[in-house]
């Protein structure tokens, strides 16, 4: 194979190399939003979890109200039996139980007040977490901002490395970019890769794999044969060439 094809083989390769590197830039900017994206939406469950704690809260002095009333209604109801006994045994009998009755509705409503303490202090919560949303929200919009322009000028960068890309592959037979193209999609753009020789005049090998190579497949790089088509590494399949 001519070495002006190895060459503008190279030079297209340079050229796929910086058009994933820009591709990959593009893709870092989308995931640095997602990420702060995914933050939030963890703040927001955050917040629905205080939420819930604070309805629990709610709950249980709502349950405690209906046992004051229901005691209360007992102390009228035992009130109005006393009116009507005339034992006197009776009558303290359920002197008795209107006492345990107001004894209970004092341990319930001082229960109550700690639990309008809690409904308060998970209130403060909620809102605290509310407004550091709120700033976080606001950041993500900025950060959005920030990576639509960053995003926008790679665009630019990548348009024009494609153009460049394109007037490199012109240059080339379709079946050699289309064999190029193949190798580099599987090996994530490293399709080509230099014959070297190992310290102190080893073998030779491929410099993508370090898998070795024959003597003859340096010979013929080197201009001492012409070989009608390009020269593959056996291991790793990557075209072959050498360093100038």
């Amino acid at each position: 194979m001519d070495q002006t094809v190895l060459g503008t083989l190279r030079e297209l390769q340079e050229a796929d190399q910086r058009l994933r590197a820009l591709e990959q830039r593009k893709a870092s900017h989308d995931r640095a939003v997602k990420v702060r994206a995914s933050q939030n939406e963890q703040h927001k469950q955050r917040i629905e979890h205080l939420h819930q704690q604070e309805l629990e809260a709610r709950r249980a002095a709502d349950q405690k109200e209906l046992e004051v009333r229901s005691k209360r209604d007992d102390i009228k109801r035992l009130q109005q039996q006393q009116m009507q006994v005339k034992d006197n045994r009776q009558f303290q009998a359920l002197q008795n139980e209107i006492k345990f009755a107001e004894l209970a509705i004092t341990k319930i409503e001082d229960d109550m007040l700690g639990d309008y303490t809690e409904i308060e202090e998970a209130q403060n919560r909620v809102q605290a977490a509310k407004d550091e949303l709120a700033g976080h929200e606001r950041d993500l919009e900025e950060l959005r901002r920030q990576i639509e322009e960053k995003k926008a000028e790679v665009d630019q960068e990548i348009e024009t490395f494609r153009r460049q890309r394109e007037a490199i592959a012109s240059q080339l037979p379709r079946k050699v970019v289309a064999q190029f193209q193949r190798i580099a999609d599987r090996l994530d753009g490293e399709a080509l890769a230099p014959v070297l020789r190992e310290e102190g005049g080893g073998d030779f090998v491929c410099g993508g794999c370090h898998m070795t190579v024959t003597q003859n497949t340096y010979v013929v790089l080197a201009g001492g044969g012409s070989p009608a088509n390009l020269i593959i590494c056996p291991n790793c399949s990557r075209i072959l060439y050498l360093e100038n």
